[in-house]
Protein backbone atom coordinates (compact mmCIF):
# COMPACT_ATOMS: atom_id res chain seq x y z
CA UNK A 1 0.00 0.00 0.00
CA UNK A 2 1.21 3.54 -0.78
CA UNK A 3 0.14 6.70 1.68
CA UNK A 4 1.04 10.09 0.78
CA UNK A 5 1.87 11.92 3.34
CA UNK A 6 1.97 16.00 3.09
CA UNK A 7 0.88 19.11 5.02
CA UNK A 8 1.98 22.75 5.64
CA UNK A 9 0.47 23.49 2.31
CA UNK A 10 -0.85 27.15 3.22
CA UNK A 11 -3.66 27.37 0.49
CA UNK A 12 -1.48 25.99 -2.67
CA UNK A 13 -1.58 22.43 -3.38
CA UNK A 14 -1.62 22.59 -7.14
CA UNK A 15 2.37 21.50 -7.62
CA UNK A 16 1.71 18.73 -4.72
CA UNK A 17 -1.11 17.08 -6.06
CA UNK A 18 0.70 16.82 -9.12
CA UNK A 19 3.95 15.16 -8.16
CA UNK A 20 1.40 12.68 -5.78
CA UNK A 21 -0.39 11.92 -9.11
CA UNK A 22 2.48 10.51 -10.70
CA UNK A 23 2.57 8.01 -8.36
CA UNK A 24 -0.70 5.29 -7.54
CA UNK A 25 -1.38 6.09 -3.98
CA UNK A 26 -4.14 4.59 -1.90
CA UNK A 27 -4.23 7.48 0.70
CA UNK A 28 -3.07 10.82 2.06
CA UNK A 29 -1.86 11.65 5.67
CA UNK A 30 -2.06 15.24 6.08
CA UNK A 31 -0.27 17.03 8.86
CA UNK A 32 -2.52 20.23 9.24
CA UNK A 33 -1.87 24.19 8.76
CA UNK A 34 -4.85 24.69 5.88
CA UNK A 35 -6.74 21.28 6.67
CA UNK A 36 -8.86 22.59 4.07
CA UNK A 37 -6.19 21.61 1.38
CA UNK A 38 -5.86 17.95 2.35
CA UNK A 39 -9.41 17.88 2.21
CA UNK A 40 -9.63 19.40 -1.85
CA UNK A 41 -6.40 17.18 -2.15
CA UNK A 42 -7.46 13.87 -1.21
CA UNK A 43 -11.11 14.34 -3.12
CA UNK A 44 -8.67 15.12 -6.65
CA UNK A 45 -6.86 12.44 -5.61
CA UNK A 46 -9.67 10.25 -4.95
CA UNK A 47 -8.12 7.98 -2.15
CA UNK A 48 -9.13 7.88 1.81
CA UNK A 49 -8.31 10.76 3.85
CA UNK A 50 -6.51 10.93 7.53
CA UNK A 51 -6.31 14.69 8.22
CA UNK A 52 -5.44 16.55 11.40
CA UNK A 53 -5.53 20.51 11.84
CA UNK A 54 -2.62 22.50 12.90
CA UNK A 55 -1.77 25.55 14.36
CA UNK A 56 -2.82 27.67 11.35
CA UNK A 57 -6.16 26.10 11.41
CA UNK A 58 -8.59 28.95 12.15
CA UNK A 59 -11.68 28.62 9.78
CA UNK A 60 -11.42 24.74 9.56
CA UNK A 61 -10.86 22.77 12.24
CA UNK A 62 -10.60 18.69 11.86
CA UNK A 63 -9.12 16.39 14.90
CA UNK A 64 -5.85 17.48 16.73
CA UNK A 65 -4.68 14.07 16.56
CA UNK A 66 -5.72 10.67 15.31
CA UNK A 67 -4.51 7.23 15.56
CA UNK A 68 -4.87 4.93 12.47
CA UNK A 69 -4.27 1.35 11.71
CA UNK A 70 -2.96 0.32 8.47
CA UNK A 71 -1.49 -3.42 7.40
CA UNK A 72 -1.03 -3.89 11.01
CA UNK A 73 1.01 -0.54 11.65
CA UNK A 74 -0.47 1.76 14.41
CA UNK A 75 0.46 5.69 12.92
CA UNK A 76 -0.31 8.97 15.43
CA UNK A 77 -1.03 11.64 13.14
CA UNK A 78 -0.14 15.08 14.48
CA UNK A 79 0.70 18.64 13.70
CA UNK A 80 3.51 18.95 16.02
CA UNK A 81 3.28 22.39 17.92
CA UNK A 82 1.46 20.46 21.05
CA UNK A 83 5.00 19.00 21.19
CA UNK A 84 7.21 21.84 20.57
CA UNK A 85 8.62 19.62 17.75
CA UNK A 86 10.09 23.13 16.23
CA UNK A 87 12.49 24.29 19.12
CA UNK A 88 11.51 21.29 21.95
CA UNK A 89 13.04 18.04 20.02
CA UNK A 90 10.89 14.85 19.64
CA UNK A 91 11.66 13.69 23.12
CA UNK A 92 7.54 14.67 24.05
CA UNK A 93 6.38 12.81 21.26
CA UNK A 94 8.48 10.28 21.56
CA UNK A 95 7.34 9.73 25.25
CA UNK A 96 3.54 10.07 23.44
CA UNK A 97 3.98 7.47 21.20
CA UNK A 98 5.72 4.71 23.09
CA UNK A 99 2.12 5.25 25.43
CA UNK A 100 -0.21 4.97 22.28
CA UNK A 101 1.93 2.17 21.16
CA UNK A 102 2.95 3.81 17.84
CA UNK A 103 5.22 2.37 15.37
CA UNK A 104 5.10 5.97 13.51
CA UNK A 105 4.19 9.17 14.37
CA UNK A 106 3.61 11.40 11.69
CA UNK A 107 3.94 14.99 12.69
CA UNK A 108 4.33 18.91 10.89
CA UNK A 109 4.71 21.78 11.63
CA UNK A 110 8.60 22.36 11.27
CA UNK A 111 8.29 23.09 7.29
CA UNK A 112 11.50 20.63 7.07
CA UNK A 113 11.37 17.12 5.61
CA UNK A 114 12.15 14.55 7.78
CA UNK A 115 12.17 10.60 8.07
CA UNK A 116 14.17 8.78 10.97
CA UNK A 117 13.93 5.65 13.02
CA UNK A 118 14.54 6.33 16.63
CA UNK A 119 14.36 3.13 18.79
CA UNK A 120 11.43 1.45 17.15
CA UNK A 121 9.26 4.30 16.39
CA UNK A 122 9.44 6.15 12.76
CA UNK A 123 9.28 9.71 12.85
CA UNK A 124 8.04 11.14 9.92
CA UNK A 125 7.80 14.94 8.49
CA UNK A 126 6.78 15.74 5.11
CA UNK A 127 8.35 19.20 5.34
CA UNK A 128 6.29 21.80 2.92
CA UNK A 129 5.81 21.38 -0.89
CA UNK A 130 4.90 25.17 -0.24
CA UNK A 131 6.91 26.85 2.07
CA UNK A 132 9.71 24.97 3.49
CA UNK A 133 12.22 26.24 5.94
CA UNK A 134 15.23 24.78 4.00
CA UNK A 135 13.77 26.07 0.38
CA UNK A 136 13.68 22.31 -0.55
CA UNK A 137 9.80 21.42 -1.54
CA UNK A 138 8.60 18.37 -0.21
CA UNK A 139 6.17 15.53 0.31
CA UNK A 140 6.93 11.76 1.85
CA UNK A 141 5.74 9.03 0.27
CA UNK A 142 5.41 5.78 2.55
CA UNK A 143 5.33 2.22 1.33
CA UNK A 144 3.62 -0.09 3.97
CA UNK A 145 4.67 -4.01 3.59
CA UNK A 146 2.22 -5.77 6.33
CA UNK A 147 4.25 -4.78 9.36
CA UNK A 148 7.03 -2.71 7.59
CA UNK A 149 7.16 1.17 6.56
CA UNK A 150 9.06 2.18 4.00
CA UNK A 151 9.80 6.18 3.87
CA UNK A 152 11.10 8.15 0.78
CA UNK A 153 10.85 11.79 0.78
CA UNK A 154 9.86 13.32 -2.70
CA UNK A 155 11.61 16.58 -3.63
CA UNK A 156 9.39 19.07 -5.85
Amino acid sequence: MKIAVTGDTHGRIEEVRNSIMLHKVEGLFFTGDFYADGVRLAKELKVDYYGVSGNCDVFRKGKEEQIIELDDIRFYLIHGHQYSVKHGGLQSLYYRCQELKAQAVIYGHTHVANCEQIDDIWFINPGSPTNPRNKIKTWVLLDLYKDRIVPAIQNL
